[in-house]
């Protein structure tokens, strides 16, 4: 398919990346394997799915552009599964363990995506995105930095992630107003170190970060009581008067599970 065929369609994020030297930059970045089985969001013309075919056992692709789905189908190996659907409502459940999930993912759902595989986390062994830039350094963030946040915590309490390489907004058609990064999420099926209730720790760490300008215990009053969040703190040698960002993820986490005894 001609890479100027197909008008984008700026209601589903669609930015075609055209650079040929990071296409191939991509797929090395990947370590594709002749075993792997590999779920691709969004082919959009097929550019990388076509570089990838060779060198996976099996690809399935999850286009929710109805207008591509035939030239894809066209212009694709038979072996190549294309699937007409939209990825967040595509039921991944009968899919083997073990899978690789590669994506330009649009901008406006980047966190649903995020979201969608970190719940298929046990079936996922590495996924890789491009994103934009912003929202990637969000992700990768760690204590003490302006991007770290809830978002950067919900990521890597379930994965392993890491920025491999920038990539100019130039390299795609149309130009977008951003940069964006290709990212590596190695999915972790249980977390390094559990918490005890995960719906209670996500909630006590959005709360935090929603004042992130307070001291942590004034961020959390009306959460949980003010003396057992002091009494805890001081145990894990944590200071009072600390801010939502200067706590790791591992002190959310040990600072949850204190509370929870």
């Amino acid at each position: 398919m001609s890479q100027r065929s197909h008008h984008p369609k700026k209601e589903l994020g669609q930015n075609f990346l055209i650079d040929t030297r990071i296409q191939q930059k991509i797929i090395e970045a990947c370590e594709l394997d002749r075993e792997d089985v590999v779920v691709e969001i969004g082919p959009g013309q097929g550019v990388l799915t076509k570089l990838m075919t060779p060198r996976v056992k099996k690809l399935i692709c999850v286009e929710t552009d109805r207008d591509l789905i035939q030239p894809l189908r066209i212009n694709l190996p038979s072996c190549v599964e294309i699937i007409h659907a939209d990825f967040l409502k595509w039921d991944m459940s009968p899919l083997a363990d073990g899978i690789k999930v590669i994506g330009n993912i649009p901008y406006y759902i980047s966190t649903p995506i995020i979201e969608k595989l970190i719940e298929h986390k046990t079936k996922i062994a590495t996924a890789f995105l491009t994103v934009q830039l912003e929202f990637g350094e969000r992700l990768a963030a760690r204590a003490g930095g302006k991007d770290y946040g809830s978002l950067s915590c919900f990521a890597q309490y379930s994965s392993d992630i890491k920025m491999l390489f920038k990539i100019k907004n130039t390299c795609f058609r149309p130009v977008p107003q951003v940069n964006s990064c290709f990212m590596r999420l190695m999915m972790r099926p249980w977390p390094q170190t559990p918490a005890r209730d995960d719906e209670f720790l996500f909630k006590f760490i959005q709360t935090a970060f929603q004042q992130r300008r307070k001291t942590i215990v004034n961020a959390l009053k009306g959460l949980v009581d003010r003396e057992q969040l002091e009494d805890v703190l001081k145990i894990l040698g944590i200071p009072l008067n600390a801010r939502p960002e200067n706590l790791t993820l591992s002190n959310y986490i040990n600072l949850c599970n204190g509370i929870m005894l």
